[in-house]
């Protein structure tokens, strides 16, 4: 054999041996060890016992200011606008019964008194035939006619005592005349719009100067002392709201505060909210004013549960199930929610002692073993 194949024969049998008992040698320097059982993580919560008693809470949501009265100002008769007591433009402020709008009404003017001077003819040629027809009627038709002035509104007719008298004076067309006459004096009063309360001009849609048609839209003008709150409430919180309840209204900062109350609430739902309008009724001053757009925080208080109990909003999954300790165990139990509000929920449904959790539990299963906080 090779000398060369021989040495590396035998030094491959020796490294295989020195292996070997190596590895011999290393497995008696080893302590077997022996396998520890793994003590099971003791898993602690919060839990409160159930208990029920009547709680008050409230209801907090932003609405946005809008005038109680917003009243557009539509011409009924034919004139040139002339100047009121104020200048019709927008943002103007005016006092209740302020002359906003008056139109030039003197061609009306002069045919009113061309009527009356012709009624006032009529009167006076009937009366030589009412003396002799229906004489105990000729004195008060005569004192009538001394009364009539053109420049003034007609006077009411006299009383007429006989079927007889009423078909006299049918039959000359007094009584057209007369209520004809009455009528466009009522129809005078439309040259003239009052402010029918304090507020101010939001649109102006004819000026100084222009000529103004029957129903053409001449402005619009809102209330602003008395103002309301718009306020959206979810359709569950709104059955806790009445009308004639007092409500608490603040700014955005809190520096100003409000007390209203609610006048109405819509029937209607918002489709895409699911909330019903809360309208809440504000007064502005001088001192503390209140601007139409505004937008503040309401706040509805006073609202009482019976025989609830509240809990944190976040130990509640599913939207009404939560978990119970009995016997050491977690347990899913079902309740009856009965208000949610920000951070807190009422409910009822479970037996009164039970031991309800309070904490949102993460990776937890039912018969999970659990200790409460404070109980050993």
């Amino acid at each position: 054999m090779d000398k060369r194949k021989l040495i590396i024969i035998i030094s491959g049998i020796v490294i295989v041996a020195f292996a070997f008992f190596s590895m011999q040698w290393l497995g008696g320097l080893k302590e077997s060890s022996v396998r520890k059982p793994v003590e099971p993580v003791q898993r602690y919560v919060k839990a409160e016992s159930v208990k029920y008693n009547n709680v008050f809470t409230s209801i907090e949501a932003m609405g946005r200011v809008a005038s109680q009265t917003e009243v557009i100002l539509i011409a009924e008769v034919r004139g040139k606008i002339i100047t009121g007591d104020i200048d019709f433009k927008i943002g103007e402020s005016f006092k209740k019964g302020d002359l906003l709008i008056k139109l030039d009404e003197t061609i009306e003017l002069f045919n009113m008194k061309s009527r009356k001077s012709t009624f006032l003819n009529n009167v006076a040629s009937i009366l030589p035939d009412l003396k002799s027809t229906l004489p105990e009627s000729y004195s008060k038709w005569n004192s009538f006619l001394n009364v009539i002035d053109i420049d003034k509104e007609l006077p009411e007719l006299p009383k007429m005592d006989s079927a007889q008298e009423r078909i006299f004076m049918a039959s000359r067309n007094i009584l057209t005349n007369y209520y004809s006459i009455k009528s466009a004096e009522a129809n005078f009063e439309s040259y003239r719009i009052y402010a029918p309360f304090d507020g101010t001009i939001t649109e102006v849609n004819l000026e100084k100067g222009a000529i103004a048609n029957p129903g053409t839209k001449l402005g619009k003008i809102i209330n602003t002392v008395n103002l309301e709150l718009e306020v959206p409430v979810d359709l569950d919180d709104s059955k806790w709201l009445k009308e004639g309840q007092k409500v608490k209204v603040f700014n955005d900062d809190k520096t100003s505060k409000f007390v209203g109350k609610i006048v109405r609430k819509s029937q209607d739902i918002n489709p895409n909210t699911q909330s019903i309008n809360i309208y809440v009724s504000l007064n502005s001053s001088k001192n503390n004013p209140i601007y139409k757009g505004e937008y503040f925080t309401a706040v509805f208080d006073g609202i009482k549960i019976s025989n609830v109990m509240e809990i944190t909003r976040s130990a509640v999954f599913n939207q009404n199930m939560v978990f119970t300790v009995e016997n050491g165990l977690l347990v899913k139990r079902t309740i009856n929610v009965k208000k949610v509000n920000k951070d807190k929920l009422y409910f009822t449904g479970l037996t009164e002692g039970l031991n309800v959790v309070s904490e949102p539990l993460i990776n937890a299963s039912e018969n999970s073993s659990v200790k409460i906080l404070g109980k050993e």
